[in-house]
């Protein structure tokens, strides 16, 4: 039975196999692919990975990645993502728990979530000015005060909407996404890509506040 805690174990182990050397070959096969460019770097998310030294460049803080923490997650993923076989999106929004198999990344789900709302409080357009930031839009939901659509990875969105903290109830964000997003990532990985987009949602809030002071 998987538990909140023995997910999180399976993920620290299995975070410490994710290097470079280990699996570089397979991400390389991803140029030109799965929408990413002919070019020999891979852009996502404000990443650049490229291919030919490894090295992955942050461009909202405008510096080398360094973080292990992140590089392995982004190796990770990108290795899953490898492998798809991608069909037309379904056009079905589902949360984490929808996805057959969703305790194997519910766990990280929420964590992102917590993550996102802590973040703008009761600034809710913050998610907008941080999803524009890491090439995201504006969208239209039926609830919640802000909805954004970020392609996490070129052909893979989430669809993150926010509410508000008021005088009832504390600020609350869920994630959505096209259930074809089973076909890009294993379970796990959609967990990671969660947590990575939630950090880097973060690190857009920050260089928004630092523009605003």
């Amino acid at each position: 039975m998987y538990t909140p805690a023995t997910v999180l174990v399976r993920y620290q182990l299995m975070k410490e196999l994710w290097n470079w050397k280990r699996y570089k070959a397979k991400i390389r096969s991803l140029k030109g692919r799965l929408g990413f460019s002919g070019e020999p770097v891979l852009k996502f998310l404000g990443f650049s990975v490229y291919l030919e030294d490894e090295s992955v460049y942050d461009h909202l803080t405008n510096c080398v990645l360094k973080q292990e923490r992140i590089l392995s997650d982004i190796y990770c993923i990108l290795f899953s993502d490898a492998d798809a076989e991608p069909p037309p999106e379904a056009s079905k929004l589902v949360t984490s728990k929808q996805l057959q198999g969703g305790q194997y990344c519910n766990v990280m789900v929420q964590r992102a979530k917590s993550s996102i709302q802590k973040v703008p409080g009761s600034r809710s357009k913050l998610l907008v000015g941080g999803a524009k930031l890491l090439g995201g839009t504006k969208t239209n939901f039926s609830y919640g005060d802000q909805s954004v659509r970020i392609n996490s990875l070129p052909l893979v969105s989430l669809i993150i909407v926010l509410s508000e903290e008021d005088s009832e109830f504390p600020a609350s964000a869920q994630i959505f996404f096209d259930q074809s997003i089973v076909h890009y990532l294993a379970l796990e990985q959609v967990g990671m890509l969660s947590g990575l987009t939630a950090e880097t949602l973060k690190q857009a809030y920050e260089c928004l506040d630092k523009k605003r002071e």
